[in-house]
């Protein structure tokens, strides 16, 4: 008996902790996406501690270098606001620790120089890796 519950129930447990990590990495990814894509300037500090918070690793170093010297001026001179939102999202692959999740974002910005919205829509591969206990992007590539 004790084989088979082992037998039976061991890949129901891992079927279970898969589709947790999947359903949590899923979660992660959106909300992380929309935090890093999306900025004011008269909030920039709090928008840019929010998106870190979401991130891991070398993305964190790289996206950290990449806000200093290039997002925060640019936001601040040129009067940039940006808003992204998660259009379609898939998980596609997906582990207790690590998962890759295909993102659809829609983009909306403005600036001084183009008070009308310019909308972009692209896709993004997000790498995701569990970091005690949460789920924080470790890569953001186009798809």
């Amino acid at each position: 008996m004790a084989i088979a519950a082992v037998v039976f129930f061991g890949p129901h447990r891992d079927d279970r902790e898969t589709a947790a990590a999947s359903a949590q990495a899923l979660a992660a990814a959106q909300e992380g996406a929309v935090a890093l894509l999306s900025y004011a300037p008269a909030s920039l500090d709090q928008d840019l501690a929010t998106a870190r918070s979401h991130l891991t690793g070398d993305f964190l170093t790289y996206f950290s270098q990449f806000a200093d010297q290039i997002l925060i001026p640019a936001a601040k001179e040129k009067d940039v606001h940006a808003s992204a939102t998660v259009a379609r999202a898939a998980v596609m692959d997906a582990r207790p620790d690590s998962a890759h999740v295909l993102l659809f974002i829609n983009q909306t910005t403005t600036s001084r120089d183009n008070p009308t919205s310019a909308q972009a829509a692209s896709s993004v591969k997000v790498g995701l890796t569990k970091v005690e206990g949460t789920w924080r992007i470790s890569s953001f590539d186009p798809a």
